[in-house]
């Protein structure tokens, strides 16, 4: 792909789209287009993540395969999406295996271009860090409202004992 044409994937990101076009040029400039053909394993759940992957192209099947005689899907992505996000700022075992549905086309942004390119765009660091806060409040905000529904129904379940 073209560094032009890289630079409106990642623009079409919304961990990326904060980004000034100075700033988007360096990531791009960095990254590596990678194809795969249908059935091949991008990544495996588990390993070490020191990148993440923007899908330019075709789709990709996530899965826990955990049983590796009946993996289980859990979700399916096309393009514009990003895979592996965490991977950007921590070192992370991968929660998923990533294996293409068709011929794919992915972006591999690797950590060391994410730090670097943060380090020289300090505004874009706050705006990624106010923007992974939200995110961070709006995860615990749900993830309040679950607890609470399971202490309800954990109640209700006691009383009819």
């Amino acid at each position: 792909m073209s560094i032009e044409r890289d630079i409106a994937l990642l623009r079409s990101v919304a961990t990326f789209d904060m980004l000034n076009s100075e700033a988007l040029r360096l990531l791009a400039a960095d990254a590596r287009t990678e194809t795969l053909a249908k059935g091949d394993t991008l990544f495996r759940m588990g390993e070490i993540a020191d990148c993440a992957y923007v899908v330019a192209a075709g789709r990709i099947r996530l899965v826990d395969d955990r049983k590796a005689d009946a993996p289980r899907p859990l979700k399916e992505v096309g393009p514009g999406t990003l895979i592996g996000e965490t991977a950007l700022i921590v070192p992370t075992p991968r929660p998923v295996t990533a294996v293409a549905d068709d011929e794919v086309q992915v972006l591999r942004i690797s950590r060391t271009a994410f730090v670097a390119m943060l380090e020289r765009f300090p505004d874009a660091t706050a705006k990624m860090r106010r923007a992974i806060a939200k995110r961070l409040e709006d995860t615990i905000r749900a993830l309040d409202t679950v607890r609470l529904k399971l202490e309800d129904q954990r109640a209700r379940q006691r009383r009819r004992r």
